[in-house]
């Protein structure tokens, strides 16, 4: 199964996911965002990887006024030095023109809502080409579009809460509809920990990435049963002493962070447990009598 969410890069929130079998067709990243762009409101703006950049989804997101910055797609070739428009250095705009129809594209709106001609910022980092739809150099500078672009590390994180720290990296449910279930209650008790990392950082007049996200997770698990069994009258003190909690532990500084993508600990070399152990050991006898 694919799950594909948006989240809010300022508090790291879950405002949405789409949920597709694990392999198929309409089970791509581009094609879950489709389900999400719904959600954004005129003035957004998207932070993506380089899957992103795609002329239909850009033009997609056009068409609801909402811009993005992603990473330059590997297909795309550019040279700064046939720019249409110069806005600095390894700065500059592209007209690109409209691609040829795909199969699964209806014909009527390609012919209707697809611009004839899409217009991109390329901006070059140092190691890196960006991608973006923000065009005015003045009110959007270079190094404010890098920066950014390198906050779509907090993304990554977020992600690694949501699959390690919330342990949904296995999902137990058998069912499709029980799965689903799953992830939305995942999910709503990922919001509630991140709810209680923006009011602490309310308090400490902070952002609510600098809260540190383990201790939120830890201080929620800790008053869970509280909570139930306290009277609505006394929850609010209750909830002041867990944002109190929560607001001692700060996340510190790592600018420019990056981390190779590998395991540490490698897989033991042993098969996987598809039984019960009780019908795993009836097999493992039967083989070797087998044998």
């Amino acid at each position: 199964m694919r799950i594909e969410v948006l989240t809010a890069l300022g508090s790291g929130a879950v405002l949405a996911y789409a949920v597709a079998p694990y392999k198929g067709k309409q089970t791509g990243e581009v094609t879950l965002f489709r389900q999400l762009v719904e959600q954004l409101k005129a003035g957004d703006i998207v932070l993506g990887d380089a899957i992103f950049e795609n002329y239909f989804l850009l033009a997609l997101l056009q068409i609801g006024d909402i811009d993005a910055v992603c990473e330059k797609n590997g297909a795309r070739h550019v040279d700064f030095r046939q720019c249409d428009q110069k806005l600095g250095k390894k700065d500059g705009l592209i007209h690109l023109r409209k691609p040829a129809r795909p199969d699964w594209m209806n014909p009527e709106y390609y012919n209707q809502w697809v611009p004839d001609e899409l217009t991109i910022r390329v901006i070059k980092s140092k190691k890196r080409i960006i991608v973006t739809t923000l065009l005015d150099a003045e009110k959007y500078p270079r190094s404010s579009i890098v920066s950014l672009y390198l906050a779509r590390w907090h993304i990554e994180l977020d992600l690694r809460s949501i699959k390690s720290l919330m342990k949904m990296d296995v999902l137990r449910c058998k069912t499709p509809e029980m799965v689903r279930k799953e992830i939305t209650v995942h999910l709503l008790v990922y919001n509630l920990i991140r709810a209680l990392m923006a009011r602490a950082a309310t308090e400490l007049k902070n952002q609510p990435r600098e809260i540190s996200f383990k201790s939120a997770q830890e201080t929620v698990q800790e008053f869970h049963v509280l909570l139930l069994q306290t009277e609505s009258a006394l929850l609010p003190k209750v909830v002041k002493h867990m944002i109190r909690i929560a607001s001692e532990h700060i996340v510190g500084n790592r600018p420019g962070r990056s981390e190779p993508r590998a395991v540490k600990r490698r897989p033991k070399p042993y098969k996987r447990l598809q039984h019960t152990r009780s019908q795993a050991r009836r097999l493992n006898v039967y083989q070797r009598k087998a044998a």
